[in-house]
């Protein structure tokens, strides 16, 4: 909700138009030697994003894109994300947690977590790329999933790397509370943020735009940081398989 990366950008689509003589009577038809692909644009292979909006409430379907955009961010930021694990205190509920905080907001967490005489913590949402809030904001959209809110992507606290979703969010606020996470959002009652880490909202939005250009290079899009109509079309087409080429450098996030 607090971006901190802004850039101005566009894309201009040209049309060429020519004119043409009248037709032969019942000319032959001629096929097309090359086609747009049915969603319009360069051919991408895999399930794209969209096929999800309709077909699954969980965003667990876009999970190896997601951490090739979870990898890029930290081509882009090194150090900036980093992973906690789940042990006998800190459980991951679902299978669509990425597991990446800052480095302070992953040690205040273990600090709580180790302060909560024995207490589960029971995590559903951490780190969340502009792919997963594609679709959960599409969900909510259509009333679908029972989302009662959704931010628009690139927009979510949760591309900021400083917020967690506990869904026994009662047992935890005191003990986040003396480890600097926050929480005071207005209608989401499972939702902290560790206010002190850095805020990197956009860079998950210019890491999916990275990842685009890579591995479709003739149809490329600025590289702002901004989630725009053009950004916004390609994640609806990006493979949920994930790209052929992902993160170029030594991405560690994963084990």
């Amino acid at each position: 909700m607090m971006p901190t990366m802004r850039f101005a950008g566009a894309l201009l689509f040209m049309v060429a138009c020519t004119a043409v003589s009248a037709p032969d009577p019942d000319p032959a038809p001629v096929p097309d030697p090359d086609p747009d692909p049915p969603s319009g644009g360069t051919p991408i292979e895999g399930a794209p994003v969209a096929s999800f909006e309709t077909t699954t409430c969980s965003t667990a379907s876009v999970l190896t894109l997601s951490r090739q955009v979870a990898d890029e961010v930290d081509c882009i930021l090194p150090g900036q994300l980093v992973r906690f694990e789940a042990g006998p205190t800190i459980v991951f509920s679902g299978g669509a947690v990425l597991p990446y905080l800052s480095a302070d907001a992953r040690d205040d967490l273990y600090l709580a977590a180790a302060a909560g005489s024995g207490a589960v913590m029971r995590v559903t949402s951490a780190f969340r790329t502009v792919v997963q809030q594609y679709l959960l904001r599409k969900w909510f959209d259509l009333g679908r999933c029972d989302i009662a809110a959704a931010m628009e992507p690139g927009q979510s606290n949760h591309e900021s790397g400083r917020a967690l979703d506990i869904s026994n969010y009662t047992d935890w606020i005191t003990i986040l509370a003396a480890h600097h996470w926050d929480h005071s959002i207005p209608g989401d009652p499972v939702h902290f943020d560790h206010l002190p880490s850095p805020d990197i909202l956009g860079a998950d939005v210019l890491a999916f735009q990275r990842l685009w250009n890579r591995n479709v290079p003739d149809d490329t899009i600025d590289e702002n940081g901004n989630y725009d109509a053009a950004t916004a079309a390609r994640v609806a087409r990006a493979p949920a398989e994930g790209f052929a080429t992902s993160a170029t450098c030594t991405a560690a996030l994963r084990p």
